[in-house]
């Protein structure tokens, strides 16, 4: 069963990794990741926190981005936060879903990027 999230509902984990990527901070992006975490991006799957910080450190910096919220749903155990990016990218705007997976510390567990559900 899929639960609405309004933005201000959601963990501070998923702030935090929006907030971190958009100041290009990657510590503080990093540090949201629990030690055996995966993130999956562009078909690539990264895992553990010294391959995520890896691919952080490649792609932080990669294109300016403007992040609009779109709406967020629970759906077991998995926080979807949908945002509407614009930028420098090629085709320079899509409908994203971050899929959050935390840890009960609030850690993030696993990170996919999926169509936005919203």
């Amino acid at each position: 069963m899929s639960k609405a999230l309004k933005n201000n509902e959601l963990p501070a984990a998923v702030h935090g990794f929006v907030d971190g990527w958009q100041a290009g901070d990657a510590d503080k992006v990093e540090a949201l990741f629990a030690e055996n975490a995966v993130a999956a991006d562009e078909g690539k799957t990264y895992r553990g926190r010294k391959e995520i910080r890896t691919w952080i450190d490649e792609s932080i910096h990669l294109f300016t981005t403007t992040l609009t919220f779109l709406g967020a749903r629970e759906v077991d155990g998995m926080v979807g936060a949908s945002y509407r990016l614009e930028g420098d990218f090629p085709g320079g705007v899509v409908g994203l879903e971050y899929q959050f997976h935390l840890n009960e510390e609030g850690k993030i567990v696993q990170l996919d990027f999926a169509p936005s559900a919203v």
